[in-house]
């Protein structure tokens, strides 16, 4: 093993936490944690056996002897019986909200669905289960679910004609993931839509041979269908939309996320967050809270009014990223500016195999997003976009360059979501040279592969989710998740192994080892929000946020780590979740 030196290391920690040492006794430590396997993650990636926490920080870390010989005598001791303790995981794309929940997925998370929809796994189930809800709801009525988006190829997703058959005196919508509804024939005519009925700017109709809708829509077309749907019965009351988001932040703690970029709260929601955190902050995964404007084809039909009240929400706003503190902050300006993978319409710079012509969606166009990114880097804020197909990065890397070229502005961070295409070497330059970043997800390979069998030919798919080719070229990069699913040990299992969700291996070329996985989900996530200097790693000064997990994931075969058991994880020093009926052996 190898440990720091124990005199620049006490150094460090007393002149960062501000505690000198007491009388006669050393520093003061609330807890020793010691006999450990410590991946520090610190820039020389040391591995330490102990190290101690004050006040929520860790103050002391090296060997048993050095860090027993420099905090206080009577400082309680904890054993950790030899297990491996990592820096708390940093997810670097959740979704939150007062109707949003998480369920259970092969050894990971994904948003929870409907419960009378959560079992079906095809359409005979499917329709089942629909039939029984038909049984049970009022002629006439609307019955809404969702399908579990990972197990639901868009191959197997039902037409409107089988939903019709189990519920022919329903309107039915089903969501399949954020950009899909599935419609019945009576929910199609409530909204509107017909063989004439033509795309809007920025979404589909799906339809069959004969050019009837199929009951397949996505992206802007969905808003025909808004305007129909009845308000919720039931809609989530403030207090329940606060334990909602409470129960979900738990649940990611538990798989040991001790950070998250929330990518995406509006600015009407925004209190009932604050509020969050104001009660229970202390046993939540510290949250950084990204502002979604929606100024393209997804909320307004004129574009120009999209500019003009997405400018005037940012300008109403009175704060810009970073305010807050290391609880909840505020973090990047959000816009989504294509479609997803698990459409898929996402903006391609090649045709889509198979459909001639077909390009994706452009929910963002240039002429919308230039001058709202512009406003908003002009005011401060750091700006984190959606982009998953190849055309969209580079046309949001192409106008990001145009506005630091006009206003240049030092570490302004900005970053990309996603980059789930490959983009063009030429466009990985200009990321490099601008210093634009990529916030990726190597986990849809496993969540979301199947769509892009679909969508792309076997080269692009090999190289979907880059991350070696972008490290290589200067790009920085954070890992996380998006839901597909929640999941750090299977973000880094992805990352390393490259597995899909099919088994096979996609792109072996753009893995990385173990080493960088760590901390490309740890101390990157952190750069990404500015949190370098006081979370990411188990380091004198540091907030106390680490894992303690049931093997070494050094060790371990690569297929493994992602059955890796989470036994017990810390945020600012205090115990937030521990695995019962955890092995010893």
């Amino acid at each position: 093993m190898r440990f720091r030196a124990s005199r620049p290391l006490l150094a460090v920690a007393w002149l960062a936490t501000g505690c000198a040492p007491e009388a006669g006794g050393g520093l003061p430590a609330d807890a020793v944690y010691v006999n450990g396997h410590v991946v520090t993650v610190d820039p020389e990636f040391s591995i330490a056996e102990a190290f101690a926490v004050h006040e929520g920080r860790f103050v002391a870390v090296g060997s048993v002897s050095e860090v027993r010989s420099r905090v206080a005598r009577d400082a309680p001791e904890i054993d950790l019986e030899g297990r491996t303790v990592v820096p708390g995981f940093n997810d670097n794309h959740i979704h939150l909200g007062p109707d949003r929940g998480v369920q259970p997925w092969r050894s990971g998370m994904v948003p929870a669905v409907s419960p009378w929809t959560r079992g079906a796994a095809n359409i005979e189930e499917l329709l089942s289960a629909l039939a029984e809800r038909a049984a049970e709801t009022p002629r006439g009525e609307w019955i809404l679910g969702g399908l579990n988006r990972p197990d639901w190829p868009n191959a197997a997703v039902p037409t409107r004609w089988q939903l019709d058959e189990a519920a022919p005196e329903h309107p039915v919508m089903l969501t399949r993931g954020p950009h899909t509804y599935l419609l019945n024939s009576r929910a199609l005519e409530l909204a509107g839509i017909g063989p004439d009925t033509p795309d809007p700017e920025g979404g589909w109709i799906f339809r069959d041979e004969s050019d009837r809708p199929n009951g397949r829509v996505l992206e802007a077309a969905r808003r025909l269908v808004d305007r129909v749907l009845p308000p919720e019965a039931e809609p989530v009351g403030y207090e329940e939309g606060v334990e909602n988001m409470r129960r979900m932040l738990r649940d990611l703690a538990g798989l040991g996320i001790t950070s998250v970029n929330v990518a995406g709260v509006r600015p009407a929601d925004l209190r009932q967050v604050q509020d969050l955190y104001a009660r229970y902050g202390a046993e939540l995964p510290r949250a950084t809270i990204q502002i979604r404007l929606r100024p393209g084809h997804d909320a307004f039909d004129d574009m120009d009014l999209g500019v003009r009240t997405s400018i005037a929400e940012l300008e109403s706003l009175g704060f810009v990223t970073g305010f807050g503190d290391d609880r909840l902050k505020l973090g990047a300006l959000k816009m989504s500016i294509d479609g997803g993978l698990s459409a898929p319409v996402f903006w391609s710079i090649d045709e889509y195999p198979g459909r001639p012509g077909f390009h994706g969606a452009v929910r963002i166009p240039a002429e919308v997003f230039r001058p709202v990114a512009a406003r908003a880097h002009e005011l401060g804020w750091q700006l984190g976009i959606h982009t998953i197909g190849d055309a969209a990065v580079r046309m949001v890397v192409d106008e990001l360059a145009r506005i630091l070229d006009d206003n240049p502005r030092d570490d302004h961070r900005h970053y990309l979501h996603h980059v789930s295409v490959k983009p063009p070497a030429g466009t990985i330059a200009a990321m490099a040279d601008y210093g634009i970043m990529v916030a990726s997800q190597p986990s849809f390979t496993v969540g979301l592969g199947a769509y892009a069998d679909e969508a792309l030919d076997d080269e692009r798919e090999a190289t979907q989710n880059p991350t070696r080719s972008l490290l290589d070229a200067g790009v920085r990069v954070s890992h996380g998740s998006d839901s597909a699913p929640y999941g750090p040990l299977i973000t880094v299992w992805t990352a390393v192994t490259r597995r899909g969700h099919d088994g096979e291996v996609y792109g072996p070329e753009e893995a990385v080892t173990v080493e960088e996985a760590l901390r490309l989900h740890t101390v990157e996530p952190a750069y990404f929000t500015f949190d370098e200097g006081v979370k990411g790693s188990i380091a004198p000064g540091q907030l106390a946020d680490f894992v303690v997990l049931s093997e070494d994931i050094l060790s371990v075969t690569p297929e493994r780590i992602r059955d890796i058991a989470v036994e017990r994880v810390f945020i600012g020093g205090r115990e937030v979740h521990k695995l019962e009926n955890r092995s010893d052996s």
